[in-house]
Parts: structure tokens; C-alpha cells; sequence
């Protein structure tokens, strides 16, 4: 109780201190337009004392021209009004008192400043990365990056991302990085955001943000990490819009396409993006397997696979919004975001199962496998801002509801043969139907209170529920007709909600800045396995606390410090135990008993002359969650892949950072990290102990030519390394592209080769009791795309970012 007395009178005294310094003040507002009374976008406003013309405060009008003082203290005032392309405005004087607590300008005019626009002109390029407290930025825009990637293929270039075969992302070494889009997570599952992020061009995109240690403010999932992937938005004045297209070739056609439009007037916007994509790939695979008897040192027989995979991916996603600016400070927003697309493919396997002594052939088997996937994506978003005033104090409130289908008709053909090609036994045919349907409901506020301009208060609430449900059936060939397969048919319904609040604190002084915060979340889940009849429930309540620390030294040297403790949830696809069968001889299969993962994530960084990053980064996770593998109990010669809780994990490295620019015609970005995994993994009656070091190199070179020409080479390397059970040999990549900027630079054409050398394959190893995986992959890696893109309409004024509450779930699915 005393507690609470407390903490009631430091209200009061708050609430009291903030009256009575409102009681003497007052607010001072108005818009700046020009000659043709569009509005000025950002122009820097300056409050001036009169008696010895100091300044009271700078502020900076927001995009449509609005600026307000909201609580300046009584006294004899004038505004000072400054921007690049027009002349500068001095009002008259005026005065504050308890008789005038509000003084508004109306409209300010300014005057064109054609001095400057006939001599001067500016091209301002931000930075390829900058490093935030709690993040580092990419600016992919007007990079060589930017043309001719895929949105899978961008990410695999951007300096501690990696990309392992089975679509899961890593982060400096450590895998489960959550992926975001806008500042949300895709409730997809690894297929389907691979899928979807072939499909999303390099073009629409504006920045990647990465943060290895994020804030309370952000969802806790990710215990990696979290890739925020920020999507392009154009809020010119009046219509604009661009309009691009690539073509190219890899082992198939690519083709790709999209189309921007947007129309903005002072009371509303609305936005609208269509984008195409058409791609024929084809990958090759070899693998080798091993199939060991108790405990014997030797294998006793082993298989040798060889596979083409002949995938066709044709995509189709569009966005289409409306803004409605209800006044200067609230905005009401609707969006629409879908996307539909299929996935086809052919896949002829040959397997030769052999004598591991005296290499002599057992059998052979020729498998046809063809696969029809198809999906369907809708969001369906309103969201409202409201901001107090131009400091930051601000209300944002967004509902969402996803409707997301996918459906896998699956055929699996096998002929059995022996060594001089005669059939010994009959056709084995499969059939699978294999579709998903999930439903996403979230609502979430966040609200966002500056002090002072030193001090700021972020809190907020979120609230999702999930509903996804699989109704798999198998059929197998049997006596020339096909009948059930009741071992390996599966339906499942899951239902996951999940209650969240955050409070975020951040304090400047002097030469330190900090930011404290603590997120709780309440989840509750429901399995319900049905063709088993088999239920399973979980409830539970976890504190996630994070910190940040930085200290400028100087202006040459800063050094931050930061701490996060966060969770790996299952996704919705690894808690369904039902199969899928990637050939005759394989299965991949969900596990309902899985736990969540935790980690203890620790960052320190040190910035020279601000560009320069040293990262030291240590993780500790337990639970982890990672794919074993083993021999179906029916079928010795059958092996399975499912996730398991498997022990604990640590991370160590050390990492550098290097934007260099030795000429005024080259400037480049250097990155190297050097890390170490140790896994603890308890089997039966042992614990295994699995370590590995890895380097892994990251540079890209752009070079500007006369005439507007650029060249950019890049290329990234990976020593190796361990996740789990596995060991993945080295590998990389180089790539080149040539840029050209035409139409008054106003459009672009450039040429990219992706994987010149071909080099970007992946070699790996996977071990347990029962069997031994040794496996190569070839992807479709080496393309040639040319793209252009072109520019139209409107006057610049600053994007603004559109997200929804939702997307933060998508890539559990």
C-alpha cells in the first residue's frame, strides 16, 4: 500500500509541475506554402527572443508545411523561416501573455529563391549504412543493389545475412532471424516467405533494417534477431509514380514487372503498387546417405540421389491504400495487400541403394515428382495517428485481419529396378493433398510521450490471435487403384493468441544516451490433432527486459552497449506433425512437443570517426530448436527430418565494418566477422558437444564513370560453420552490375550477373546414431538481368512509411 502512495503522489506532483508550467506558456502555429500555395515541405522554422534576438527553439515543419511551438513561455516573439530553394521570411513581432496564450500565422508565403535554383544544384546521397542505437540501416535506393535482384537474392548480399537451404535466416552466425516487412513479421511459413520474397523486386525496396539486439518496443520472437525489410512509398504532390521492368536468364526466363502509382492533395493520398513476377529456375542436388546397424563403426549400406529440380514461380502481388489527413495532426488510413501466385514443379530423382563393403548395387530407383502449389494472401488494414504535437508526442492505433490459403496437390512416381535395368517391383505411386488455411486478427496501440527533448516515454499494446488449420491426405497406388493412406494423412488445427504491453525509456545527457525497456507476453495455444485424436495446450507468461548504453567519447569515437533476452516461438508449420514427403526416401515432419527457445543476447560496439563499426556480440539460448534426423521405424531405408528441442547454444564473434571512399569515384563498404557456435545436445545417454569457427567476408566496390555511368563488383565468402547436426562447407559469391542514368535522370538501365563463377553452392554434412547425410547443392544462382526503371510526376516531399500491426506473425506460418 505504501508502495502505491507513492507512486500516486509522484503522480500528482508530475501532473502538478506540468500544469503550472502550461499555465504560463502558450502555442505558436502556422503553414508555410510557396507562390503557387503548395506546401514547403521541412523548412526550418526559428523562435526568437526580441530583446537580444537569441533563439527559443528550432523547430522543423512536417511534410504539408505545418509547424507549432506548443508550449513556448509568455514573452515578445519572432519567427525566423529558412529553406534552400526560397528566400528566407522574418515575421513581425508579437507577444505571449495570459491574454494571448495562442498565436497562429495562418498561411506564410515564401518566395522562390531563383538565384539558388539557376546556380546551385545539390545531389544528396544518404549513406549505404548507418548505425543507430538499436540497429544498423542498409540503404539499398540508389545503390547498384537496388536493379535486378530478387528480394531473396538482396538479402543474401547484405553484410552478417545468410540463407541456409532449408529458407531459415541467420544472423552474424546465428540462426532464427525473424524476417519483417514495413515493421512486421510475415506470417509465412519458410517456403512460402522464400517464395514471396523471389517475388518482391529489389526495386520496391528502400532500406534494410537489421537489429541483432531489438528493443522492447518490437515483438520479442526472434531470438537472432530481427530483418526489417522497408518497402519503397512515393507521397509526391499531385500524380506520380514509377514504373519498371527486368528480363534475364539464370537456367530459365526470368521475367519481372511493376507499376506505382500515387495521387496526394493536401486532404488526402491514396497509393496503389502492382507488381509481376515470372521466373523458371532449375536446380540440381546430390546426396549421399549412410545407413549404419547398433553401433557398428561402419556403414552397412548407403544410397546415392541425384535430383533436377524444375520449379516455375509466377507471382502477383498489389497494395492499394487511402490516407485521409482529417487535419494537421490525425491521419485515417485503409490498405488492401494481396498476393497470389503458383509454384510448380518437376523433379526426376534417381537413388541407388548399395552394399557399403562391396559397393555392389541393391537396387535402383527413377522417381517422377511433381508438385502444383498455389496461394492466396489477403490483409486488410485500418490504422489511425495522431500526433499532439511536432515532438514526437503521438497516438498510432492499427487493426488487421489476414486471410492466407496455400494448397499442394503432390505426385510421387517410382519405378524399381535392378543393376541391368529389369523391374523388380511394382509401381509405387503416391498422391498428396496437402493445403493450409490460416486466419490472423491483431490490434495493436503504441503511444509515444517526449518529456523533454532529452527524455521520451514509448508504451504500447498488442493483442493477435491465429487460427490455422491443415487437412493433409495421402493416398498411395494399391492393386492398380489408389486407396487412403491413413499413416501419413493429417488433420490439425492450431490456435495460438497472444496478449503483449512494452514500456520503452530514453534519456540523453551530456555525452551518454540510454534506453531501458521491458516487454511482457502473455501466450496461449491450443493443438487439437484431430486424425489422432490428440490435444495439447500451453499458457505462459514471460518478461523480456532490454538495455542500451552509448557513450560519445567524442566526435571520433562512440561506444554503445546493449542487452536483450528474447524468444523463438515454433512456427505454426513445426508444431503440425504431419508429413511431407520431399521424395520416396525422405520426409520432413512437424513435432507438437516443441518448446519455446530463449536467449541472452550481449552487444558492444565502438564506432571511429562514424563510419567504422567494431561489434563484439556473445548469445546464450537454451531449447533450441533445431532439425535432427533418423530412420523411419517402419522403413529402415526411409529417413525423416523433424524439429526438436536439442540443448543449449553459445555464440561468440567479433565483427568490422568499413565504409571507404578512397577516391571521389569509388566508394566502397568492407564487413568481416569472425565467430564461434558451440552446441551441448543430449543424446540417449551422452551429451555431444559440437563447435565451430567461422569467417565470413562481405565487400562492395561502386565506381563512378563520366557521363553518368556506374559500375558496382561485390562479393561475399562463408568459411563454413555449424548450426546443430550440421557442418556447411564454405562458399560465396562475386557479382557485377553497370548502371545508366537517362531521361534527365529521371530513369535508370542497368545490367546485373549475379554469381559470376558460379561458386554460390552448398556443401554439407548432417550426422546422428542411425544415419549420415553428406549433400551438395546447385542453385540457379548465375543470372543476367537488365531492368529499367523510370520516374513521373509530382514535386518531392518525404516518403512516408505504411505498416500494419500485423505482418510481426506471418513467417510462423
Amino acid at each position: 500500500m505504501f508502495h502505491h502512495c507513492n507512486y500516486l503522489l509522484s503522480l500528482f506532483l508530475v501532473f502538478t509541475l506540468f500544469v503550472a508550467s502550461a499555465q504560463n506558456s502558450a502555442k505558436i502555429m502556422g503553414r508555410v506554402l510557396d507562390e503557387q500555395n503548395e506546401p514547403v515541405p521541412h523548412a526550418q522554422v526559428t523562435l526568437h527572443r526580441v530583446h537580444d534576438g537569441t533563439v527559443a527553439k528550432i523547430i522543423t515543419a512536417d511534410s504539408i508545411g505545418n509547424f507549432i511551438f506548443p508550449n513556448a513561455p509568455y514573452g515578445n516573439y519572432y519567427v525566423h523561416i529558412k529553406n534552400m530553394t526560397h528566400e528566407d521570411f522574418k515575421t513581425s513581432q508579437f507577444i505571449l501573455s495570459e491574454h494571448v496564450n495562442a498565436y497562429d500565422f495562418g498561411k506564410i508565403v515564401l518566395l522562390q529563391n531563383n538565384a539558388y535554383l539557376s546556380e546551385v544544384v545539390i545531389n544528396k546521397r544518404k549513406q549505404f549504412i548507418e548505425q543507430h542505437q538499436d540497429k544498423t540501416i542498409f540503404n539499398i535506393e540508389n545503390s547498384a543493389l537496388a536493379d535486378g535482384n530478387s528480394g531473396l537474392e538482396l538479402l543474401t548480399k547484405i553484410p552478417g545475412i545468410s540463407l541456409d537451404d532449408n529458407g531459415t535466416f541467420s544472423l552474424k552466425g546465428k540462426s532464427g532471424a525473424s524476417i519483417m516487412i514495413n515493421g512486421k513479421l510475415t506470417y509465412l511459413s519458410a517456403d512460402q516467405l522464400a517464395n514471396l520474397l523471389r517475388s518482391t523486386s529489389s526495386n520496391d525496396i528502400t532500406k534494410i533494417e537489421v537489429m541483432t539486439n531489438p528493443n522492447a518496443k518490437q515483438d520479442a520472437a526472434g531470438t537472432s534477431g530481427i530483418i526489417n525489410i522497408v518497402l519503397k512509398k512515393g507521397l509526391k504532390q499531385g500524380l506520380n509514380g514509377a514504373v519498371s521492368g527486368n528480363m534475364g536468364a539464370g537456367r530459365g526466363l526470368h521475367l519481372g514487372g511493376s507499376l506505382d502509382l500515387n495521387y496526394r492533395t493536401e486532404k488526402i493520398n491514396i497509393f496503389g503498387n502492382y507488381n509481376q513476377y515470372f521466373q523458371n529456375l532449375e536446380y540440381y542436388n546430390s546426396l549421399t546417405r549412410y545407413f549404419y546397424k547398433d553401433t557398428q563403426a561402419e556403414p552397412e549400406t548407403y544410397s546415392q540421389q541425384e535430383n533436377k529440380i524444375q520449379p516455375k514461380l509466377r507471382s502477383n502481388n498489389f497494395r492499394v491504400g487511402m490516407d485521409f489527413y482529417l487535419s494537421s495532426k490525425q491521419t485515417l488510413g485503409f490498405l488492401v495487400n494481396g498476393g497470389f501466385g503458383k509454384y510448380p514443379k518437376y523433379e526426376p530423382t534417381t537413388n541407388y541403394f548399395r552394399n557399403y563393403a562391396t559397393k555392389d548395387l541393391i537396387w535402383s530407383a527413377s522417381t517422377i515428382t511433381e508438385g502444383k502449389e498455389r496461394w492466396e494472401d489477403m490483409l486488410y488494414n485500418i490504422n489511425y495517428n495522431l500526433k499532439f504535437n511536432e515532438n514526437g508526442h503521438e497516438l498510432k492505433v492499427d487493426f488487421d485481419m489476414i486471410d492466407h490459403y496455400s494448397k499442394m496437390d503432390q505426385t510421387l512416381n517410382t519405378k524399381y529396378s535392378n543393376e541391368n535395368q529389369n523391374n523388380i517391383r511394382p509401381l509405387s505411386s503416391r498422391t498428396g493433398d496437402i493445403p493450409s488455411d490460416s486466419k490472423v486478427y491483431v490490434a495493436k496501440i503504441d503511444y509515444t510521450l517526449p518529456f523533454n527533448e532529452t527524455f521520451k516515454l514509448e508504451t504500447g499494446w498488442k493483442a493477435s490471435h491465429i487460427r490455422t488449420e491443415n487437412d493433409l491426405r495421402y493416398d498411395t497406388l494399391l492393386n492398380e487403384s489408389y486407396v487412403p493412406d491413413l499413416s501419413t494423412s493429417n488433420h490439425f488445427i492450431y490456435k495460438e493468441t497472444i496478449q503483449a504491453g512494452y514500456v520503452n525509456l530514453s534519456k540523453t545527457w551530456s555525452k551518454f544516451s540510454t534506453q531501458v525497456g521491458l516487454r511482457a507476453e502473455h501466450t496461449s495455444t491450443d493443438g487439437n490433432q484431430i486424425t489422432l485424436n490428440e490435444q495439447f495446450s500451453k499458457d505462459y507468461l514471460k518478461f523480456f527486459p532490454s538495455a542500451f548504453l552509448s557513450y560519445s567519447i567524442n566526435n571520433n569515437h562512440k561506444v554503445q552497449l546493449s542487452y536483450s533476452y528474447r524468444i523463438e516461438r515454433p512456427s505454426f508449420w513445426s508444431l503440425n506433425p504431419f508429413r511431407v514427403y520431399t521424395d520416396p526416401f525422405s520426409y520432413s515432419e512437424g513435432n507438437s512437443k516443441l518448446d519455446p527457445a530463449y536467449e541472452h543476447a550481449y552487444e558492444a560496439n565502438y564506432t571511429l570517426a562514424n563510419k567504422y563499426i567494431f561489434t563484439l556480440n556473445y548469445a546464450d539460448r537454451s531449447n533450441v530448436v533445431n532439425d535432427i534426423i533418423g530412420l523411419d521405424p517402419t522403413n529402415k531405408q526411409i529417413t525423416f527430418e523433424r524439429p526438436e528441442n536439442i540443448g543449449s547454444f553459445k555464440n561468440f564473434g567479433v565483427s568490422f565494418m568499413a565504409p571507404t571512399q578512397l577516391f571521389s569515384w569509388w566508394t566502397a563498404t568492407h564487413f568481416a566477422n569472425y565467430y564461434r557456435n558451440e552446441y551441448e545436445i543430449p543424446q540417449e545417454n551422452e551429451l555431444i558437444k559440437r563447435s565451430g569457427n567461422t569467417l565470413s567476408l562481405n565487400t562492395q566496390n561502386t565506381f563512378k564513370l563520366p557521363k553518368d555511368w556506374s559500375v558496382e563488383i561485390g562479393g561475399n565468402y562463408n568459411s563454413g560453420l555449424t548450426i546443430g547436426l550440421t557442418n556447411i562447407k564454405s562458399y560465396g559469391l562475386i557479382y557485377s552490375g553497370i548502371q545508366k542514368s537517362i531521361l534527365s535522370k529521371k530513369a535508370t538501365i542497368k545490367l546485373v550477373v549475379n554469381d559470376i563463377f558460379h561458386t554460390n553452392n552448398r556443401r554439407y554434412e548432417t550426422v546422428s546414431n542411425a544415419v549420415r547425410l553428406i549433400g551438395k547443392s546447385n542453385p540457379d544462382s548465375r543470372t543476367a538481368i537488365l531492368s529499367f526503371n523510370y520516374r513521373f510526376g509530382g514535386s518531392d516531399n518525404r516518403a512516408k512509411e505504411r505498416s500494419t500491426g500485423s505482418e510481426d506473425i506471418k513467417n510462423r506460418l
